[in-house]
């Protein structure tokens, strides 16, 4: 008899894994957009920090995880061509909905009115395809473009071991220019290559070469039959937190950090709360979830640009740095009016005259 703690991650149909999997799935996708909301809220209480840390690398892994399981059932290459179409016009469907909605608000927050010339137009492509334009919207592309990258290295015959080993140094870069950022600005070169290559892309943390890695590990486990001890996979995550903490306090402290997205053991902590999540007993959930999904995704598009706004009341009220209190009612406001954004572009849709709200979701 197998030991009770090993699991394997195909036991059941894509079908039964949609239903009962995919469920769970959906719950996750909501828990992880409030801890977005928390990253960008700046919540008060540094021990918050790592653990926030786990919910984009998250989204990366269960987005990957979703698709290449679809692509896992398509018998030809054109049917998996038209299955990466459709998951790429999903995506676009969705960055376009919120970047005309959001429109204004983002030409003042990001100054393209001032001096505006062809050179702007270019700076709002470079940001559509590699950064943001809207708030927070560089993880739309970063995902799509993940996914693109791994599909067609995979399409190509590269191996699974050299997809991770590119994932590897792109993501070992971007920790390495963002939270350990001290460790390379005494090279020069090295400097002035980065620039460079921002100056034609865009920072690398909030960009692709961030996802490849956490998409690379979600197509791995969607494609093949592995099988983990719940115990070993519960021991590894707990010292990968601990070692996450580590980084954060030793990068606090002695390291110039950039920005703090970015943290070796990332990739660790987040395959094996992934792995445990969804290879975790089925359990019967017996609400519609497809609501929760939906809801994830309309907090995490609208949350970014709400705080921005709210944050430019607050300076032209003559508080330009909020104290721990107004920064808990920032993030509770925000949630709030995300959450209700949300109840009302769902309610709205079911119009037939306002269908194309759907495209928010």
């Amino acid at each position: 008899m197998r030991n009770k703690y090993l699991i394997a991650l195909h036991v059941i149909t894509s079908d039964q894994y949609m239903a009962v999997n995919g469920k769970k799935f959906d719950i996750v996708k909501l828990v992880l957009a409030v801890l977005i909301v928390a990253i960008h809220s700046s919540m008060p209480g540094m021990w918050f920090r790592p653990i926030l840390r786990l919910a984009v690398p998250l989204f990366f892994i269960i987005s990957s995880y979703l698709f290449f399981s679809k692509q896992r059932l398509m018998t030809s290459l054109e049917e998996r061509r038209r299955g990466l179409r459709k998951y790429a016009i999903r995506i676009l469907k969705l960055y376009f909905f919120w970047f005309v909605l959001l429109l204004p608000l983002t030409i003042y927050f990001r100054k393209w009115y001032v001096d505006f010339s062809p050179e702007t137009l270019l700076t709002v492509v470079r940001s559509f395809l590699f950064g943001s334009t809207f708030m927070a919207s560089w993880f739309l592309m970063a995902s799509l473009l993940g996914v693109v990258v791994v599909w067609f290295l995979s399409r190509y015959r590269v191996g699974d071991k050299w997809i991770v080993a590119l994932g590897v140094v792109a993501y070992a870069a971007c920790c390495m220019f963002s939270t350990y950022y001290s460790t390379v600005e005494w090279n020069e070169a090295v400097v002035n290559g980065y620039e460079s290559y921002t100056t034609i892309f865009a920072s690398p943390f909030n960009s692709f070469p961030c996802s490849i890695l956490f998409v690379a590990i979600g197509k791995i486990l969607a494609e093949r039959k592995l099988s983990f001890s719940n115990v070993w996979l519960i021991i590894i995550l707990v010292i990968s937190m601990i070692v996450l903490y580590v980084e954060f306090l030793l990068t606090n402290s002695c390291c110039r950090v950039i920005n703090d997205d970015c943290y070796f053991v990332l990739p660790v902590a987040c395959a094996c709360l992934f792995i445990l999540i969804g290879q975790s007993q089925p359990c019967e959930i017996g609400i519609d979830t497809k609501k929760l999904r939906a809801t994830s995704t309309i907090i995490y598009c609208s949350h970014a640009t709400i705080l921005s706004y709210m944050g430019l009341v607050l300076k032209n009220n003559g508080i330009e740095r909020p104290n721990d209190a107004w920064l808990m009612l920032m993030f509770l406001t925000a949630l709030a009016i995300s959450l209700g954004l949300s109840l009302l572009l769902l309610k709205l849709e079911k119009y037939p005259s306002l269908s194309w709200l759907r495209y928010s979701h």
